[in-house]
């Protein structure tokens, strides 16, 4: 009997909308409290086939993010936001025309400027 695709997609959806709630708990620069997170994440991934990961070769940078599932691309972009000290924001979008999407927004070096009146 074959596993259900869809179950599979439900459980990497649930890891990584954990990974960012962890990372949300996280002060930026608590680097620990950021490592724990993403290696919660790791242990909540999905396993990959053996054969895709004897498949898996990566020959530069760009080799290693064609190969990552979205969740895995999202991890890479909140240790970026901790590493640029900042934070980092998941949102879905709707507009009035039906189209919908998702974002991710990092925000980082947040200062205050002085506004003339």
């Amino acid at each position: 009997m074959s596993e259900d695709p869809t179950a599979q997609h439900d459980e990497e959806k649930d890891c990584t909308d954990q990974l960012t709630e962890c990372h949300v708990s996280c002060e930026p620069t608590d680097k620990e409290c950021i490592s724990e997170c993403i290696e919660e994440y790791h242990e909540c991934e999905i396993p990959r086939p053996e054969e895709e990961i004897a498949d898996h070769f990566m020959t530069s940078e760009e080799d290693k993010f064609m190969q990552m599932d979205k969740g895995e691309l999202i991890s890479e972009c909140l240790q970026i936001a901790a590493l640029l000290g900042g934070t980092c924001e998941r949102v879905e979008t709707l507009n009035s025309t039906g189209r919908a999407s998702k974002k991710i927004i990092i925000e980082y070096d947040v200062k205050t400027v002085e506004l003339q009146s």
